[in-house]
């Protein structure tokens, strides 16, 4: 018989057993066909950048249940570092996570927990609308762009984010940034050559280019058309600039503008020498055009200051603060348009008396501020940037074959030098020429396969044409060849050229010619006595220096046993006038030689005779020491000094009729020669006269005269006047 349990007693397992199996059989649970389509909009970032604002990334999701909660944890993996600024947590402040139920997106504020390359954004939870479909966002996210390389003009590096969601994804990877090169110049960085300019009573632009202030322009151009940003609203500044200068001569007073207009602006600020009309600039504001603002304050990376707002005149300057030689200038880009590849150019303007040596400023240009933290960090600048050296602009604004670019051409014929162990070389020379347009400023160095530093050059530096002489100092060099390349350069666009050098250092025994002259050949001869004629140097008579001949110009022989019972001077076969001879010294005037590079001079001593090649050069203005007179005929000197306005005699030798003259004094430049000739009653001594400038000040400062020949310009050494 069966018996019937009353339902009411029946076993509670069983009870649990019917209402699970009753609920399973009409519950509607999460679909598994619930997906979100995955996408992003991948922004361009500039690869010297390390906290680049990646692009966001959207998931549209579709097909959940309706009134259920999705949720858990979203990541991203990213092949480079996150940057994001972050709290005492690790929490990145700026990384926004939000979600759209259908009225648009609303932060979530689940902050982004950083972990070198992951963010992970922890404990989100949905409320699946009515339906079934929802949109997730997340923006924000920073990275170091820089670890992915540095990407070709034009071909950029793609970074990609992979993702992990607690929902099904139709793509698990998907791009987030496009890494460029961001900056490209054009900038002095091989050498900013400082000669000497005046400068206005009012340095503002018009004020500079109107005085002439000697000036060197940069200009800075985009990668990209977004890679000049104003300040986000995220970020600590805008895109930054860094310009440092370093190696200015004392005294030099350096100056830039405070706003620069750009290439899209009403009218483009700029010096005049890169294809744009000289101008201020001129701004509109409101115009989404390019403007660049000075930053006060900020420190030597870039960071920190105040940009400086813009009121109306772009026509104002800074005078950049100089510790030895050095300082820096921080800009800011205060408007841009982001669908225009910009660019902008500047001129820096030097201010500074003549120089009594040559000197050459260096400049470098980099995105700022600059840093070396390349992770997350609570305090360090967004953005920040490495330190970089650009690559030239010129073929993103198409000008790389421009007619205004100078164009550097070094030649010389013979670079074979030959000393005496313990004493000084012959010399040689080397013609600097410009073959292009705009200003060619190029300086000399020299690399050295034996040893190091026992070549000197005169000048280092210059600006224009310009005639280069080269010597050796074998004193502490023992018996050998020694090689080395000498490297004249004219800057990343003008060029350099690189010519090898050989020096032979003979034994200090034999007599051979050691001296510091003016060319090769044969030195030395046998005098009457039988002892050896040695030529130990040809200089200017003026400076002592080593120097080309100069037709008219008073040369110095020295060397030993250069006297005898007849003695004679040829060049070319032409005599030369003999102003003295002595055992080691013969003064004499160089004869009218045809227009020639070098000449042949053969020294007579009886019966014996030396033959030299000596270099040949159309001026090369040296001053006598003393050899400046006051406006009286006093000779001028710290006890005795020119009053501003009275007329200085300056008496020279290498100076030619024909030559147009100059003068500096102190900063001021291109002085007219009140007279320009023949000393009165001096053979082969050639005289000036110039007014002191009224603003010349008082004290010491250097004078020097200028030359041009032949279409070269030859300037002597500066030596010092004194002004009460």
């Amino acid at each position: 018989m069966v018996r019937l349990i009353h339902p009411g007693k029946w076993p509670r397992l069983l009870l649990i057993a019917l209402s699970l199996s009753f609920f399973s059989a009409y519950a509607q649970p999460v679909p598994s066909s619930g997906t979100c389509a995955v996408s992003s909009t991948p922004e361009q970032v500039r690869a010297e950048g390390l906290t680049e604002q990646f692009g966001s990334i959207l998931f549209q999701c579709a097909g959940f249940l309706p009134q259920t909660n999705v949720g858990g944890n979203i990541a991203l993996f990213l092949p480079v570092s996150v940057t994001n600024r972050v709290d005492a947590n690790n929490n990145a402040i700026d990384a926004i996570l939000s979600v759209n139920l259908g009225a648009g997106f609303i932060p979530t504020g689940i902050p982004g927990i950083i972990a070198g390359t992951n963010i992970t954004f922890q404990g989100l939870s949905i409320p699946v609308p009515a339906s079934g479909n929802f949109a997730v966002q997340i923006l924000g996210i920073r990275g170091n762009a820089h670890q992915v390389g540095t990407p070709g003009l034009g071909m950029p590096i793609e970074i990609r984010a992979q993702i992990s969601a607690p929902f099904a994804l139709s793509q698990s990877t998907v791009p987030v940034a496009s890494s460029f090169e961001g900056l490209y110049t054009t900038q002095n960085s091989a050498g900013i050559f400082c000669v000497g300019s005046p400068l206005p009573s009012v340095p503002n632009l018009s004020g500079l280019f109107a005085a002439g202030t000697a000036f060197a322009s940069t200009r800075l151009t985009e990668g990209y058309g977004e890679a000049f940003k104003p300040r986000g609203p995220t970020d600590d500044a805008g895109t930054r600039f860094i310009v440092k200068f370093a190696g200015f001569p004392t005294g030099a007073v350096v100056y830039v503008p405070q706003f620069i207009a750009g290439s899209d602006a009403a009218v483009p600020t700029a010096g005049g020498d890169l294809g744009l009309t000289q101008s201020a600039g001129m701004y509109v504001p409101g115009s989404n055009s390019l403007l660049l603002s000075l930053v006060q304050g900020a420190d030597s990376t870039g960071a920190g200051g105040a940009m400086t707002g813009f009121a109306g005149n772009t026509n104002v300057t800074y005078q950049i603060p100089l510790t030895n030689g050095a300082g820096y200038v921080v800009y800011e880009v205060a408007d841009a348009n982001p669908n225009l590849q910009e660019s902008v150019q500047f001129p820096t303007f030097i201010g500074i008396g003549a120089l009594t040596s040559s000197a050459t400023a260096t400049e470098t240009v980099s995105f700022a501020p600059v840093s070396t933290v390349t992770t997350a960090s609570t305090n360090a600048p967004v953005p920040r940037f490495v330190a970089t050296t650009s690559a030239n602009d010129c073929s993103i604004v198409g000008d790389c074959n421009a007619g205004y670019f100078p164009k550097l051409s070094a030649v010389t014929s013979d670079l074979k030098l030959t000393a005496t162990a313990g004493s000084k070389s012959n010399q040689k020379y080397i013609e600097v020429n410009n073959t292009a347009g705009g200003t060619l400023f190029w300086s000399v160095s020299a690399q050295y396969a034996q040893g190091a530093g026992w070549l000197t050059f005169n000048p280092v530096s210059g600006e224009g044409n310009a005639t280069i002489g080269v010597n050796a100092d074998a004193t502490n060099l023992a018996a050998g060849t020694y090689t080395a390349n000498i490297i004249v350069s004219g800057g990343p666009i003008a060029g350099s050229a690189s010519l090898p050098l050989t020096l032979t250092v003979n034994p200090a025994t034999t007599s051979t010619n050691s001296g510091s002259g003016s060319g090769s050949g044969s030195g030395s001869g046998s005098g009457p006595s039988g002892s050896a004629i040695t030529i130990v140097g040809i200089v200017n008579a003026a400076s002592f220096a080593p120097a080309p001949i100069v037709p008219g110009s008073i040369v110095t022989i020295i060397g030993t046993n250069l006297s005898g019972k007849s003695v004679s001077v040829t060049f070319d076969g032409n005599a030369a006038t003999l102003l003295y001879t002595g055992a080691s010294q013969i003064n004499l005037i160089v004869p009218t030689l045809p227009t020639e590079t070098s000449s042949t001079m053969v020294l007579t001593v009886d019966s014996a005779s030396v033959t030299q090649t000596v270099q040949v050069s159309p001026a090369w203005p040296a001053i006598f020491n003393p050899g400046i007179l006051n406006q009286d005929g006093s000779v001028n000197g710290p006890n005795n000094p020119s009053a501003a306005g009275k007329v200085l005699q300056i008496f020279l030798t290498g100076l030619p009729a024909d030559a147009a003259t100059t003068v500096s004094v102190g900063n001021q430049n291109g002085l007219p020669a009140l007279y320009a000739a023949g000393a009165p009653g001096l053979t082969g001594v050639q005289q000036v006269n110039v007014a002191v400038p009224s603003n010349a000040g008082s004290g010491s400062t250097p004078v020097a005269i200028c030359a041009t020949s032949g279409g070269r310009q030859f300037c002597s050494t500066g030596l010092p006047i004194y002004v009460k």
